[in-house]
């Protein structure tokens, strides 16, 4: 497919803007070919005959016309794999978004529209169309292939058939065949009997041969497979083949998958293959499971949930209840202690939440850190104390994470169905905002009692500590009066000189308290921190004015610093200051990898490094203080 020569049919009944539409496309793919259709009529008129590659609607006119075109075009055979792209004036809401996507929707553009996005997402969907008809032409030609195939099988299993019917013509020949089978062969008289065994058979049974035969195939057969098995045996003697799966019990009551294939040699003998399938079971059991289930912390998923939801949508399920819980601060727990740590408080939180789960309660993970439970028949007061005692559940418990004893902090909301007219769209909404409200106030909570968590972590962990730290403050704010800072930038400095290093604590603790030489490795991962410790910053609003300035303090005045390689005056003036006084202090104060120098030489080793590593202007200052 040549990007430049397709085929756009745009629908608006604003004339103004298909002509829009129709110059931002020419302009781009000069040879595409743009048709403009203002009503449902003219749309499907005009997609028939030009079979458009993809169709712009604007969905500036009403909702109902949009999604009626929309409707249209996918029930159209000739049409149902051109793909849609809504363009809308505002944010679609929820509601919306999810009947456009009902309704066929592929994307969604939001106005003022990018040019370029527009053309981007014009031709990948054109891709996607083109892709999507080969798949249906693979489809039918797979279609062809497994109807000739299951006549070969077919054909193949009659020839079976005769084969083992010639077979039995000696008996001889038919034990010999029989022992030296890789799988469980048997053969049955009419009344189940067994006349026949192998050994492989006789494994599988966990019986001697002697044993096996003074049983009949109702002894094999699990409690739950009983009648399975005997409607089996009456259809085998009846259609003379059957191919069926069946739980039997090995001696000693272990149970396990047989796939039984058996065929009918006279209407008093019966022969049967057999083999463990166990493990197919098992994995075909998994794949169910994860199916419905999140894989990391065992709640069922969205899939599942939004499947109930419509099995609640009745009268005797009133008043049901939704609660909608979400982690407060996951991503900043996964960028500071890893995602390791970010899934052990999710399934944390999960066990606590499976804690007040009754009986036809259900709890699902419908998000990266949202869980939301499904509460029928039960009121909003009822609710009320549940979602109490979770949340006192929370209160005081503290998750060991990388040996950082860390509370769980989780925001929850709730909200009751009492009328099967309302939706469930429409109560989740109003959980989902109840929650939204108490994460508000719990925010400035959780990120300070986090914040002095990673802090006394940090001190914990690494060579960094709260003399050190006490010590930076005094030096720095010292030196910031010198130059003439202001009140907000020494407040920064303040808290810069014992966080400007948090993002060490999520370095690993044999680098940070290795004694001798760092390998190559071992410096790459330190020179992580600054970005690390940005990312942290960022994400708390009692550290972002100072995320920056962690970043950079570690960059030198001759660019040869790390992460951004920035120089001179480029550099933020804090990262500047704080460089200067982190080095003195470092120098002046034992490390694990060193002793302290003295006070004239950590002196003089910031003047030799004046105009290379630090600020020259700031080092001439600084050296008058200290």
């Amino acid at each position: 497919m040549e990007v430049n020569k397709l085929k756009i049919l745009v629908v608006s009944d604003s004339l103004s803007n298909a002509k829009y539409f129709e110059n931002t496309i020419t302009r781009s793919l000069l040879e595409t070919e743009v048709y403009i259709a203002q009503d449902l009529a003219q749309c499907i008129k005009l997609a028939r005959i030009k079979e458009p590659d993809v169709i712009l609607i604007d969905i500036s006119m009403s909702d109902e016309k949009s999604l009626k075109i929309s409707r249209t075009i996918k029930e159209d055979k000739i049409l149902y794999f051109t793909p849609m792209l809504f363009v809308t004036d505002l944010e679609a809401d929820r509601e919306l978004r999810n009947e456009a996507i009902r309704a066929g929707a592929e994307a969604f553009l939001v106005k003022p529209v990018d040019d370029a996005i527009l053309i981007t997402q014009l031709v990948a969907l054109a891709k996607i169309k083109e892709r999507n008809i080969l798949l249906n032409m693979q489809h039918d030609e797979l279609e062809a292939l497994v109807e000739r195939r299951t006549c070969e099988l077919r054909n193949e299993i009659i020839e079976r058939r005769k084969f083992e019917i010639d077979l039995l013509k000696s008996e001889e020949l038919l034990r010999t065949y029989i022992e030296k089978a890789p799988m469980g062969i048997f053969v049955i008289d009419a009344k189940g009997k067994y006349i026949e065994v192998n050994e492989m058979a006789c494994q599988l049974m966990g019986r001697a041969r002697e044993e096996v035969l003074t049983l009949s195939l109702a002894d094999y057969l699990t409690p739950l497979c009983l009648e399975k098995g005997m409607l089996g045996f009456h259809e085998l003697s009846r259609k003379g083949f059957i191919d069926a799966e069946y739980l039997v019990r090995k001696k000693g009551d272990q149970d396990y998958w047989i796939n039984l294939r058996a065929a009918k040699i006279n209407d008093n003998c019966f022969i049967a293959f057999c083999v463990d399938i166990s493990d197919r079971k098992e994995k075909e059991a998994r794949v169910e499971y994860l199916s419905y289930h999140d894989s990391l912390t065992g709640a069922y998923n969205r899939a599942f949930y939004e499947e109930e939801i419509k099995k609640l949508e009745r009268e005797e399920n009133l008043p049901c209840s939704v609660i909608i819980s979400d982690v407060n601060g996951l991503k900043l727990t996964n960028d500071t202690l890893g995602h390791a740590a970010g899934d052990r408080v999710l399934v944390e939180t999960k066990r606590i939440l499976s804690m007040h789960l009754r009986s036809g309660d259900i709890l699902a993970r419908v998000g990266g850190d949202e869980f939301s439970i499904l509460l029928p028949r039960t009121s909003n007061q009822e609710s009320q104390e549940i979602v109490h005692r979770i949340w006192m559940s929370f209160q005081g418990f503290k998750v060991d994470l990388s040996r950082i004893p860390m509370k769980i902090s989780i925001s929850l909301g709730f909200a009751t169905k009492t009328k099967i007219t309302e939706s469930f769209s429409y109560i989740s909404k109003l959980a989902e905002d109840s929650m939204y409200r108490n994460k508000l106030l719990e925010r400035e909570s959780f990120h300070s009692n986090l914040l002095e968590t990673l802090r006394v972590t940090l001190f914990e962990r690494s060579h960094e500590t709260e003399e050190h730290a006490s010590r930076m403050s005094h030096l720095s704010n010292k030196l910031g009066l010198a130059m003439g800072l202001g009140k907000d930038d020494l407040n920064d400095l303040k808290l810069l000189s014992s966080l400007h290093d948090i993002g060490k604590i999520s370095i690993d603790n044999s680098i940070l308290a290795k004694p001798g030489k760092l390998t190559d490795d071992e410096w790459l991962e330190i020179k992580k921190h600054p970005g690390i410790g940005y990312r942290i910053a960022m994400t708390s609003p009692e550290l972002r004015s100072i995320a920056e300035y962690i970043l950079c303090h570690h960059e030198r005045w001759d660019g040869a610093g790390y992460p951004q390689g920035l120089s001179g005056e480029k550099i933020p003036l804090l990262s500047r200051v704080i460089s200067i006084v982190d080095a003195y202090d470092a120098m002046t104060n034992d490390r694990t990898y060193r002793k302290a120098l003295t006070k004239q030489a950590a002196i003089s080793e910031i003047y030799n490094h004046s105009g290379s590593q630090f600020d020259p202007e700031i080092v001439t200052l600084f050296l008058t203080l200290v």
